[in-house]
């Protein structure tokens, strides 16, 4: 009859990161960061996060600054800040940090390619949107993309 009386929470800087990496495929078994992975990784986030900002924003201005503040990060290659301002953003517009941006931190290699990346994706979206006007409707969607 004996019980936890408490559970053991993982964290991303524990001994099951690269084991925990590795079963999403973003390490290889060797410990090498899987790049064709991890730019799928990006390309998902990456979208879903500029939605939210979108979603939480109602002024296009705002989610510029907000992208501002991603590139110039990025120009310094800091990707602890980058991280760091991820979580914040995340936390400002009252949604949890996701699981597997979560165990990233524990991963250097990896965290720094998802880092960039996800700024590059980031203000690649956010080029985009600004080009268009506005952003596109699904019907829209559909039209570009089966003609």
């Amino acid at each position: 009859m004996s019980k936890n009386l408490y559970l053991c929470v993982p964290d991303p800087f524990d001994s099951s990161t690269s084991a925990r990496l590795e079963r999403m495929g973003i390490l290889r078994p060797d410990g090498e960061v899987n790049v064709e992975v991890m730019r799928a990784f990006v390309q998902i986030f990456g979208g879903l996060f500029f939605d939210d900002l979108c979603d939480f924003y109602s002024d296009q201005g705002e989610v510029s600054a907000v992208t501002a503040a991603f590139s110039e990060l990025a120009a310094r290659k800091d990707c602890q800040n980058i991280y760091l301002l991820i979580s914040l953003q995340y936390d400002t517009i009252r949604k949890p940090l996701p699981d597997p941006i979560w165990w990233l931190a524990g991963c250097a290699p990896a965290l720094s390619l998802f880092c960039l990346g996800f700024v590059e994706r980031l203000l690649e979206l956010s080029e985009n949107q600004a080009s268009n006007g506005k952003e596109m409707v699904a019907n829209e969607t559909a039209d570009c993309c089966t003609g």
